[in-house]
């Protein structure tokens, strides 16, 4: 026969219900963590691992426009052939930016394709000039985000600092005249010769174009400004300024040189 026990068996402890501001607390704390794990990661990200992986993939896009068969310098000014829609066909060089600043140049403006990709992250306005063309060359780039701010360090250009354009067909030397603050609105900075002294229908600018404030927003654009000085073809290495300011372009040619 079955034994029954018929001891009192112990009353299990009923749990404490959350109160609808404990709830709040703890999300308002698991915000928090992340914000602060935001803030730290986002400079890191953008100011190292990007940054490094700018200057390794334009020094892969210097190595193979080198490899490629050199077309004779006939002395004038080469005009970039026209690229694919998000096809990276020049790299700027901007050692006010940092000694060792390289940044790819796509084709477009548009954010998915080009300006929020790392390996890309600054884009030509299609209606704009080329490098060579006489005009205005005006470029794109985030200045503060979570992905790349290609144009970060916009407000370290000085008067005469200089600026490289590389491409297939060599440098192209830039000196820095100005930088504005203007509304979104006014693309007038995008005209063939923009706000600038000089001469209309010779000169070739290099504008290029940011939100402002730094981190606070894009109620305004920062708008800087070179003026074209010369050109270097490929067969002649990087421009000597550009190796006293950024040695490291004097070891990639050695390398190259070297190897061939």
């Amino acid at each position: 026969m079955r034994m029954v026990d018929t001891r009192e068996a112990p009353r299990r402890r009923r749990r404490a219900r959350l109160s609808p501001l404990t709830v709040i607390g703890e999300l308002l704390l698991l915000g928090g963590l992340g914000v602060l794990g935001y803030i730290v990661w986002q400079p890191w990200h953008t100011g190292l691992t990007v940054t490094s992986k700018q200057v390794e993939l334009s020094a892969a896009d210097s190595a193979r426009w080198a490899e490629a068969e050199a077309v004779p310098w006939d002395g004038t000014i080469p005009v970039t052939a026209q690229p694919e829609p998000a096809e990276v066909f020049a790299v700027l060089h901007v050692p006010a930016f940092g000694t060792t600043y390289a940044n790819r140049v796509a084709e477009t403006t548009d954010w998915w394709s080009v300006l929020n990709l790392d390996e890309k992250g600054m884009g030509r306005y299609e209606m704009t000039q080329l490098p060579g063309e006489v005009g205005n060359m005006a470029l794109a780039g985030h200045r503060s985000g979570p992905l790349i701010n290609s144009f970060r360090e916009v407000m370290n250009l000085r008067v005469g600092d200089p600026l490289f354009v590389e491409t297939a067909d060599g440098w192209y030397t830039y000196r820095f005249r100005s930088i504005e603050y203007v509304l979104p609105t006014e693309t007038d900075v995008l005209n063939p010769f923009p706000r600038l002294e000089g001469e209309p229908g010779e000169d070739r600018i290099l504008t290029l174009t940011t939100c402002h404030p730094k981190l606070a927003g894009s109620d305004e654009r920062a708008i800087a400004y070179s003026v074209f000085e010369n050109f270097q073809p490929r067969s002649e290495g990087p421009p000597a300024e550009l190796v006293e300011l950024n040695p490291t372009m004097e070891n990639t040619q050695a390398s190259r040189g070297d190897a061939s």
